[in-house]
């Protein structure tokens, strides 16, 4: 059976950290993956090493309060009948289970009901305060497991990367001294963009650049249960998983054309490629929608530690024919051209856009994205070779996890993806874990060998699998 571990500050923290627009965007969004290690990792060394984290990490022990127009992150809460002031837990859940790891079978270990296990949902209320970290611990026979889940307003991937990293630095070498603490002051993060001046010509519009709108609850619901009818009962996850050495292919093609593209430019190429022989039907939009997120941390001058939504919203439109007529190297450089073209002046109208709605519209309202859209592929490509540095003594990163679905019944949206750094052999490669309709499963596998950089194609809630030239 879990248990459970409530942890507090040593001391009454009295501090008080103003998010910035983005954020804001993102307050009522907790997230969550599970990372695999390949040994055990003791229970009170985690602990201990988490609790000397967090010393540094403050900010996690707060809890959101909106004044006025702003949300705040504040950590100094007046005292309460029975709770001590400052009393802002961060949970950590500690389960054993008696059996080896499934490393070897991917159709369970990428399963969504086998991953809900291992992440920790959103986590629950302690004294009045929702923590806007849970973390999960469980310990197989041979592997353990770290399930984090925060609440997106503090941080996105990266900045949770980097939090891990610390952790398991303490745990592994915990007489160091505690380096520097990490940036996250949104005024410190943002200083060099400068602030956004009015639009010229009124407003933003309304669906923004990168397609999340602020609305109403009623219409947020409403579009979810159009969802619900057309596409749910029929969506599938599916993992397909990249061969390095075919990625790397791609890569030398596109260099030798006069571009360096990245292993995210062609995760982006492969899903828009995808999508392009999966919507060959009449009367289809002559238009495909791309959105991703990219760091912008370099783009800010903020340090690569910084712990904070750090996003631009890279996106562009591309005719479908386009889609059929181009190689799966062409569209890697279209990718790398739009992410080349994103800068500054951009990301100042995407802040704009975000502060706009974030002073226009009542608390009752929520972000909504389009991705419930038919001609929209959106890629949470946040790959990155930060967790094969991470270790617990010989406990060495084996694998990231995510669900395939929104919860236990709802899948996501056809062709939500998302990116899974794996090791194997020593290399780092990619899981690309993506939600499509059955009808798309049976055009992949007509597809596949076209494709040697996708090794195999699992279809999860079957367990039915493509391979490359099979």
């Amino acid at each position: 059976m879990a248990r459970q571990r409530v942890l507090t500050p040593s001391e009454p923290l009295k501090r008080t950290w103003a998010l910035s627009a983005v954020d804001v965007a993102l307050k009522d969004m907790f997230v969550s993956f599970a990372a695999v290690f390949s040994g055990r990792i003791d229970t009170e060394r985690f602990t201990q090493a988490l609790r000397a984290t967090l010393i540094r990490y403050p900010f996690f022990h707060g809890t959101l309060r909106q004044q006025d127009d702003a949300v705040l992150v504040i950590c100094h809460h007046p005292p309460r009948h029975g709770v001590r002031e400052g009393m802002s837990p961060v949970g950590l859940d500690i389960d054993d289970v008696d059996a080896p790891f499934p490393t070897g079978d991917r159709r369970v270990l990428y399963a969504g009901d086998f991953v809900s296990r291992l992440a920790p949902g959103k986590p629950p209320v302690h004294d009045g305060h929702r923590p806007l970290l849970h973390l999960k611990l469980t310990h197989f026979r041979d592997a353990s497991v770290v399930g984090l889940s925060w609440n997106h307003a503090l941080t996105d991937l990266h900045g949770i990367y980097d939090f891990l990293r610390a952790v398991s630095d303490a745990y592994s070498d915990p007489g160091r001294a505690p380096g520097e603490p990490p940036v996250f002051d949104r005024r410190d993060i943002w200083r060099h963009l400068g602030e956004p001046g009015e639009a010229a010509g009124g407003p933003p519009t309304r669906e923004g650049r990168h397609g999340i709108v602020h609305i109403s609850r009623a219409k947020a619901a409403l579009g979810i249960a159009r969802y619900l009818k057309q596409a749910v009962t029929d969506a599938v996850p599916v993992c397909l998983f990249l061969d390095e050495d075919g990625v790397d292919g791609i890569k030398a093609r596109a260099l030798a054309a006069g571009t360096k593209v990245s292993t995210n430019d062609v995760v982006n190429a492969t899903l828009l490629k995808f999508f392009g022989e999966c919507t060959r039907a009449p009367g289809a939009s002559p238009d495909v929608g791309l959105y991703f997120p990219i760091d912008v941390r370099e783009l800010l001058g903020a340090p690569s530690g910084s712990v904070a939504n750090c996003l631009g919203n890279a996106s562009a439109i591309l005719r479908r024919e386009d889609l059929w007529s181009s190689s799966v190297t062409e569209l890697a450089v279209r990718n790398r051209a739009v992410v080349s073209a994103y800068g500054r002046t951009q990301l100042r109208d995407d802040l704009h856009w975000a502060d706009y709605w974030r002073r226009n519209t009542s608390q009752g309202s929520v972000y909504h994205h389009w991705l419930l859209g038919r001609d929209r592929v959106y890629s949470s490509n946040w790959t990155s070779q930060e967790l094969a540095r991470v270790s617990f003594d010989g406990a060495a990163f084996v694998t990231l996890l995510r669900s395939s679905q929104l919860n236990k019944w709802l899948l996501l949206p056809a062709f939500h993806s998302t990116v899974l750094p794996r090791m194997e052999d020593g290399r780092m490669k990619q899981v690309v874990r993506v939600s499509v309709r059955r009808e798309h499963f049976r055009t992949l596998a007509r597809h596949l060998a076209d494709w040697p950089h996708v090794q195999e194609a699992i279809r999860l809630d079957t367990g039915e699998r493509l391979r490359a030239g099979v």
